[in-house]
């Protein structure tokens, strides 16, 4: 059984998502003290008119661990994630077939943040037809096994960590591919087709 260790995001790029669809066991990183600007409470769409970052906010004290932090509804962030989603891929193939299910997650409202990024992680690999086993952390260890824990951040490029190779597809906008966005984009524009893309855009060292 391959494992891989890895801090949970939310709407996981297509280099997360092709990094935990090769492996057979996940165990999600939540007793790590929560850090600032990385992919767990963030994630990118593709526009008509730009890739567009949109930002969780959430709530938590320096030294916090992950799994104590909470989602911050008192801003307006769920409106405008809905507004995204459904302005950048409403006319997508597969928006009628799954925008349902990941509505459904938003309008739940999970009070903390590692609920909502698990979510839309479990929601994402049963699209995928991933068959994974999942599990959480008991406690934080400086180490474990397939440990991938903080490698994947938008501090740098995909390029440089050499687990993602982008594999085109049509998107909705635009003459030039964006590599790398939101599993969201790639679901939506191609539907059951977005297993095989991910699986041939994983870099196999």
């Amino acid at each position: 059984m391959s494992v891989l260790t890895i801090e949970p995001h939310y709407l996981g790029s297509l280099e997360f998502f092709a990094l935990l669809t090769q492996h057979s066991k996940l165990r999600f990183e939540i007793h790590d003290s929560f850090p600032k600007q990385t992919y767990r409470n963030r994630t990118y769409f593709l526009s008509s008119n730009k890739v567009q970052s949109l930002i969780v906010p959430v709530k938590y004290s320096n030294g916090q661990p992950t799994k104590e932090v909470t989602v911050d509804y008192s801003q307006r962030w769920l409106k405008d994630h809905w507004g995204a989603f459904y302005s950048s891929y409403g006319k997508a193939p597969f928006f009628e077939y799954f925008s349902e299910e990941f509505r459904t997650i938003w309008q739940d409202k999970p009070t903390h943040l590692i609920d909502l990024n698990m979510k839309f992680i479990q929601l994402v690999l049963k699209i995928l037809q991933a068959d994974v086993e999942i599990e959480l952390t008991d406690s934080f260890e400086r180490k474990y096994e397939g440990d991938k824990r903080n490698v994947i951040n938008p501090k740098e490029s995909f390029k440089n960590r050499k687990i993602y190779t982008p594999v085109t597809y049509t998107q909705l906008f635009g003459d030039t591919f964006v590599p790398n966005l939101s599993i969201i984009d790639l679901i939506m524009c191609e539907g059951p087709n977005a297993a095989p893309i991910l699986s041939n855009s994983f870099l196999r060292n």
